[in-house]
């Protein structure tokens, strides 16, 4: 079975990689890594990477006329047949927002799953993230202060949030795109685990589901990922974000955010069937709310 992750950065891509991965090993599905047998490995476990897997995660960016796979932001190379490129691997991971090859990309794969996630915690990871060390380090930028980056990017950030969810939510009819919560796994992580493996037609038993909840938690990911992981949380950014970055917020996401019952704080129930959505309408709400800026 091949799978696609998909989702916008800093929306708990890692942890759906680590659940998908141990899913897979649990339900006896097998694990195959192209990049992983590339010879680029041996210069690859050299590298000062984010977190150690990184290396032999299969990561493709998808784009109008090309695909290609990467390790991190070091090495990166297109990919001439996908459908080669699949007899190597089993879990790919993308972060690409769709475009017009993203179709035919998805056909190909038996199962998408795309993550979803506040977007006011993921501006304020994203911030973090662009001005750690690791960023720093391959792409240098003046500001260094993740307080500062935000205020100057927080529009750019939120935009790229919106229209990537957007796509994918109204995609996720036609090309049986399972859609999940990061929140729906920080708040009943069982539930989620649940309609997770329904999807993917895999049967874990109970010390199965509760080995593999132990082994993802955030506690014990961060051991081993102390750069990538900081917090693991949710609704931080009700006392980092400024009242008027909420309410930029709330004007460049406002109609999305209501959508995907983001704007009830207490919300634990996240929509899960998009197949009577408007989502043109849903488009002209984002669109009209934007204009307000």
């Amino acid at each position: 079975m091949h799978t696609l992750q998909i989702g916008y950065p800093k929306s708990g891509n890692f942890w759906l990689y680590q659940i998908l991965h141990r899913i897979f090993k649990y339900g006896n599905e097998g694990s195959s890594s192209f990049i992983e047998k590339h010879p680029i490995q041996a210069m690859a476990k050299t590298w000062d990477l984010n977190y150690p897997e990184q290396s032999v995660i299969d990561m493709i960016d998808i784009k109008d006329l090309q695909v290609s796979y990467r390790i991190s932001s070091i090495f990166k190379m297109p990919i001439e047949d996908f459908s080669q490129y699949l007899n190597n691997t089993n879990h790919v991971w993308t972060h690409s927002p769709v475009c017009k090859r993203s179709g035919d990309i998805l056909n190909l794969l038996g199962k998408k799953v795309y993550i979803v996630r506040d977007p006011r915690d993921v501006v304020i990871s994203a911030s973090k993230y662009f001005c750690s060390d690791y960023m720093l380090k391959y792409f240098p930028q003046e500001i260094k202060d993740p307080e500062i980056y935000l205020e100057q990017n927080l529009e750019r950030l939120m935009t790229e949030w919106v229209w990537h969810v957007w796509d994918y939510l109204r995609l996720s009819e036609k090309y049986n795109i399972h859609i999940c919560y990061f929140e729906g796994f920080r708040r009943n992580f069982q539930e989620e685990l649940s309609l997770l493996l329904n999807y993917l037609e895999i049967y874990l038993n109970r010390e199965e589901r509760e080995k593999l909840e132990q082994a993802v938690s955030f506690k014990n990911l961060k051991k081993k990922n102390p750069r990538h992981l900081r917090k693991g949380t949710s609704g931080y950014w009700k006392e980092h974000l400024s009242e008027n970055q909420k309410i930029t917020v709330g004007k460049i996401a406002g109609p999305l955010i209501n959508f995907l019952n983001y704007s009830d704080l207490d919300n634990d129930q996240f929509p899960r069937n998009f197949h009577n959505t408007d989502f043109k309408n849903l488009k002209e709400e984002i669109i009209a709310s934007q204009q307000l800026l």
